[in-house]
């Protein structure tokens, strides 16, 4: 083995330099994203979904839940004594909103609204330096605090905020995409270490290429640079009753982990949304089982420890804790594609693809 005895002194002289050895630890601690199916696809784990020290985006189309998505893991997070500080550039988190997912917004609740992409920056920045001079003694036991950014997209540069107080119709030639791929490179620098965790939102565009999955949703360069986990939502009507009195009572959210450090990427998840009663930790569960094996079904009949129950419906309830331990205890494998109501739009899409294929051809 070569001589590197000269490491001790370059070792040294970095620790003078507050440069220290030492391997990237893992998260100290996790919260739930409120649904189990959905915790699996992120972490590995039906039990846990967004880490300490890390950023994680939630990114999707207009509608598609981001928002929603993002309040239950900020009451998930207050369950474990969390204190949220959110930012807010949509106007979208407001108290009445936020109350009725379950977010205490009485006691460690921080809001900010927010417009612009420096004013974002200066708050985390100014809370960070408090929190660490606050707690520089006891990090490992300082509070927890998790910052909620909605959204990056709607935020402008300075530049975009002077020129429409001037009344001066003028771009800021990319400058957003890349101040922003700048600030989340400082953030995740700066929160690593420390009881802080840090989710934000980020909306996806179409791709235009014929011929590289057109109309597939794509996610800007500048929020998928930095981020340990990016969770792709888009979303499917909630419909119930029949004929003229069919009603749209929420949404399907299909989830997928589209960048994930902790799992295998591309797993995928759909969970029911009613506007009326948000998620249900436990929905989305069944379908992941019956992937897993730890359900079986056979047509419309289920079987869980060799009991069989007719219809979906009539699965009950109080067998899914059951069913969680089981899945938990097989986490290794692999969700691999989407379990249930694959976007329509995603099906015409590949229609007209094929056509326009076959007309290349000339078939």
């Amino acid at each position: 083995m070569a001589d590197l005895s000269f490491l001790k002194k370059v070792k040294s002289d970095l620790a003078k330099a507050g440069i220290e050895e030492g391997s990237s630890e893992p998260p100290r601690y996790w919260y739930s994203a409120g649904n189990y199916a959905m915790n699996k696809i992120l972490s590995g784990s039906f039990l846990k979904a967004i880490p300490q020290g890390r950023v994680t985006g939630l990114v999707g189309p207009s509608g598609a839940g981001k928002s929603f998505v993002l309040c239950n893991l900020m009451r998930e997070a207050q369950k474990e004594g969390a204190n949220i500080v959110v930012l807010d550039s949509e106007n979208a988190l407001d108290d009445d909103f936020v109350s009725k997912i379950g977010v205490d917004v009485n006691d460690g609740y921080t809001y900010f609204d927010v417009t612009t992409i420096p004013e974002v920056e200066k708050i985390v920045s100014n809370t960070l330096t408090g929190y660490r001079e606050a707690y520089k003694n006891d990090l490992e036991n300082a509070p927890h605090l998790f910052f909620a950014i909605d959204s990056l997209n709607m935020l402008m540069t300075e530049t975009e905020e002077d020129n429409f107080d001037k009344g001066v119709s003028k771009g800021d030639q990319g400058q957003q995409n890349k101040q922003l791929k700048a600030m989340l490179k400082r953030f995740v620098q700066k929160i690593k270490g420390f009881n802080i965790t840090m989710v934000v939102t980020g909306h996806v565009y179409k791709n235009q290429d014929v011929l590289n999955g057109e109309g597939v949703w794509m996610v800007a360069d500048a929020i998928k640079f930095s981020l340990s986990q990016i969770a792709m939502l888009s979303k499917l009507k909630l419909r119930e009753g029949t004929g003229a009195d069919r009603t749209v009572t929420g949404i399907q959210l299909k989830v997928e982990g589209y960048k994930t450090r902790f799992t295998r990427p591309f797993q995928t998840v759909t969970v029911q949304v009613p506007y009326e009663t948000g998620m249900d930790p436990y929905n989305g569960l069944l379908a992941v089982a019956i992937e897993m094996g730890v359900v079986e079904q056979n047509g419309s009949s289920y079987t869980f420890e060799g009991e069989s129950y007719k219809g979906k419906d009539n699965f009950p309830n109080e067998l899914m804790a059951n069913v969680l331990v089981k899945c938990e205890a097989g986490r290794e494998k692999f969700l691999a594609a989407a379990l249930d109501g694959v976007e329509e739009d995603v099906e015409k899409q590949e229609s007209a693809k094929s056509k326009r294929e076959k007309k290349h051809k000339g078939e």
